[in-house]
């Protein structure tokens, strides 16, 4: 028993050691990789990635897809890919859809590019939650679902605004396609005063968009305000807070355009 204990022990000390090095060789590769010292970091790379680095893997399928310091082979890249995306890391699981969805290393395959898709969208990543909505809306590699289009719709809406400005960009659209579906009765039910509460959520960041756009929506907001009631009017900043969970801090600047 005691034997057994000992070379178990011996194992998993092994394993983390693998790791240790795996990590220690990434974060030397990172850094000559932000210098461009390809010839040195590649090569640190590709065994980080080879001891199971989930981030080196997707580095090196991102090097070898787009044949920066190395030979192309979109081939050998999708398998990079597809091991970190195993190995549980975000932009692997986003490589995987992207690969899938754009036959890049592998047929284009709509249903595994939702599966993929899902997986990065479930860590709350804004890009693929983008696109599980339009999926489910579109019917791409899935069967049309209005309930869980406004499901990922809504989850993606009530994200916090990130600095990145890709990101925050598609966080705030959604809130905007939010108001407009509501408006419009777009794969949802029409509803007047939900879309109003949407444009006033939309309203927080949209600095997002460009001053024209802004003024464009402004408009779209007079004009929605004409189709609600008095006492709408003025319960919607209170509602709307309902439904954001947080402060509404830009209200006062509801027709003025954000710079």
């Amino acid at each position: 028993m005691k034997k057994t204990f000992t070379l178990l022990f011996g194992f998993i000390f092994l394993n983390l050691s693998f790791a240790q090095n795996a990590e220690e060789l990434n974060n030397q590769s990172k850094e000559l990789l932000s210098k461009r010292d390809y010839e040195k970091a590649l090569p640190l790379l590709r065994k980080a990635a080879e001891l199971g680095n989930a981030e080196a893997q997707y580095n090196l399928g991102y090097f070898l897809q787009n044949g920066v310091g190395i030979d192309k082979n979109e081939i050998e890249a999708f398998q990079w890919y597809k091991k970190s995306s195993e190995n549980g890391f975000n932009d692997g699981h986003y490589a995987m859809m992207m690969a899938y969805g754009n036959g890049i290393g592998t047929e284009i395959n709509n249903e595994k590019a939702f599966e993929y898709a899902l997986k990065c969208a479930e860590n709350n990543d804004a890009t693929c939650m983008w696109n599980i909505v339009n999926c489910y809306k579109q019917g791409l590699g899935v069967t049309k679902n209005s309930s869980k289009m406004l499901e990922w719709a809504t989850k993606l809406a009530l994200l916090e605004n990130p600095e990145n400005l890709n990101l925050s960009g598609n966080i705030t659209s959604m809130r905007l396609s939010l108001a407009q579906m509501y408006r419009d009765g777009d794969s949802i039910e029409k509803d007047n005063y939900k879309s109003y509460l949407w444009y006033l959520i939309f309203n927080e960041f949209k600095k997002d968009f460009s001053i024209s756009q802004q003024q464009q929506i402004i408009e779209e907001i007079k004009l929605a305000e004409t189709k609600l009631s008095e006492n709408q009017l003025k319960s919607s900043k209170q509602d709307a807070e309902k439904i954001f969970k947080r402060k509404l801090n830009n209200f006062e600047n509801l027709y003025k355009a954000d710079f």
